[in-house]
């Protein structure tokens, strides 16, 4: 074989490689095309709307005035005016020594036993007959026209409470029903063994539907926006830099924000994000940057 049948051999061979290699390429970007994942997502708009940072507590009630009453002087139970569950006023009959004793006797006011304050009787401690004397408990009651409510709040969140924040009391005894206070008072010390401070919130009561002794759920509103940009809360993803993905153009696209108020379901969007924008709610585990998808 002479030299010119080699340069055309070799040329031949080059030629058939190139069409093979070509033929090959094609085929594999075909195969990309076909085999290139969509994942099926669902999406939602961001939406201007109420937020409240909160923090969750347990509390107890109790009346806002407690008093235990006492009688005077040394004697036997003759005649009971009042009995528990009963409304009275400052200065009512409680109880008397002496059986219809007039109100004129120079004694009146040493064997009756007066309400010292207006409320409730919360408890009857003594019965007709028993002798009693000035250290004797006979009645406990309470002002109830407004209740406090008192919860033991972390060290940590110390600073985050003042006087006068909104709260939100939930009571198992009325499920629908929200009742309003506010923070009333601070204890301005933190006890040593559980790292807590004792925070009193006063609430209205003038229904006397509040009970002392109830249990309640507390939630302290730290802080509120009207109008704030909110996206689900399990949208975003990442630890110290947030993102969500958005659908531009048929493809997952991340966008860094930044967040501002959350709650348990919800966060405020401050910057990142517009109300136009396609968040994925739903497989936005499932996408990275780029992946093709289609919205359900």
């Amino acid at each position: 074989m002479n030299r010119k049948q080699i340069f055309w051999w070799v040329v031949i061979i080059l030629l058939i490689s190139l069409v093979v290699y070509r033929a090959a390429n094609k085929i594999s970007v075909s195969r990309k095309i076909t085999e290139e994942r969509i994942v099926p997502v669902k999406v939602s708009l961001p939406a201007y709307g109420r937020i409240e940072e909160k923090l969750s507590f347990t509390g107890e009630i109790k009346a806002e005035t407690e008093v235990k009453v006492m009688p005077k002087t040394v004697g036997r139970v003759a005649e009971i005016y009042v009995k528990e569950g009963d409304l009275v006023n400052k200065g009512d009959k409680l109880l008397s020594f002496v059986p219809g004793i007039s109100p004129e006797s120079e004694l009146y006011e040493d064997v009756v036993t007066f309400a010292p304050i207006f409320g409730i009787v919360g408890n009857q401690l003594v019965k007709l007959g028993e002798q009693v004397g000035p250290q004797t408990s006979l009645f406990t009651l309470y002002e109830i026209d407004r209740v406090k409510v008192l919860i033991d709040v972390p060290e940590r969140y110390y600073s985050l409470i003042s006087p006068g924040l909104r709260a939100e009391i939930k009571l198992d005894a009325y499920p629908d029903q929200e009742f309003i206070g506010k923070v009333t008072q601070i204890r301005p010390v933190v006890d040593p063994l559980s790292r807590t401070t004792q925070v009193e919130i006063l609430v209205p009561n003038y229904s006397h539907r509040i009970k002392p002794g109830m249990f309640c759920r507390v939630n302290l509103v730290l802080k509120e926006k009207a109008s704030a940009l909110l996206v689900p809360k399990d949208a975003i993803l990442g630890n110290a830099e947030k993102y969500v993905f958005v659908v531009e153009g048929g493809r997952a696209v991340k966008k860094f924000i930044k967040i501002g108020l959350e709650e348990a379901e919800k966060s405020e969007v401050v910057s990142g994000l517009t109300s136009s924008d396609q968040i994925i709610v739903v497989g936005q585990q499932m996408v990275a940057e780029g992946t093709r998808v289609e919205v359900k």
